[in-house]
């Protein structure tokens, strides 16, 4: 992201020889991530509410449209931090982190290291990420995603397994809600009361 350096962040992008203005703030952005975690919109629905929000229609050929905000989205780069990972990485890896579900966390973290109030504050989408990544671990915020993302492992001492498996329940990201019935299902099946092998029938379809 040496454009953050140079202070040519993109604005706007040539697709099929026209230019279109996007919506570069990170609230945009964050209504963006919203859009892909709904459970009530199809696919279709999602790529036609992503486009209009980020070009302000849908702009022709799709294909480079949305290669170019999925670039954008990615703030220019390879890598995938926004969940924590590289690309390449593990899929079904959980997320150490969610927008929406720490809010609260991220507008104090911003708040207190930066003295940016990110309710009245307009910061391109770049610039948001980068001062994201670069919070200081004593923030509460960073403490939270490490209890999330710390692997708890058969020789660690007895008492700091018990403190990481009581932070991640604590902690604990808010499943999808196709995710959690299944859960809920297979649960309830290994208690007795359901049929263990059509739950799991079930979650292989997924």
């Amino acid at each position: 992201m040496k454009e953050l350096l140079t202070g040519n962040l993109p604005v706007s992008f040539l697709i099929g020889g026209r230019e279109y203005h996007i919506s570069s703030d990170f609230r945009a952005m964050l209504r963006l991530e919203e859009i892909f975690s709904s459970e009530e919109l199809t696919d279709e629905e999602k790529a036609e509410r992503a486009l209009k929000l980020f070009y302000g229609c849908i702009p022709e050929p799709l294909e480079e449209a949305v290669e170019r905000l999925c670039y954008f989205w990615g703030c220019g780069r390879q890598e995938d931090k926004r969940h924590g990972k590289a690309a390449g990485a593990d899929f079904y890896q959980l997320p150490i982190y969610s927008f929406t579900h720490d809010a609260g966390l991220i507008y104090g973290a911003f708040l207190t290291q930066y003295g940016i109030d990110l309710s009245r504050k307009s910061l391109h989408w770049w610039q948001f990420m980068a001062l994201f990544e670069a919070l200081e671990e004593d923030r509460v915020l960073k403490e939270v995603m490490r209890c999330r993302a710390v692997e708890i492992k058969g020789d660690m001492p007895q008492a700091q397994k018990d403190y990481y498996n009581a932070m991640k329940r604590r902690y604990a990201l808010p499943l999808p809600e196709q995710e959690e019935r299944q859960q809920s299902a297979l649960v309830t099946a290994l208690m007795g009361d359901g049929k263990v092998d059509e739950v799991m029938a079930c979650m292989k379809k997924k």
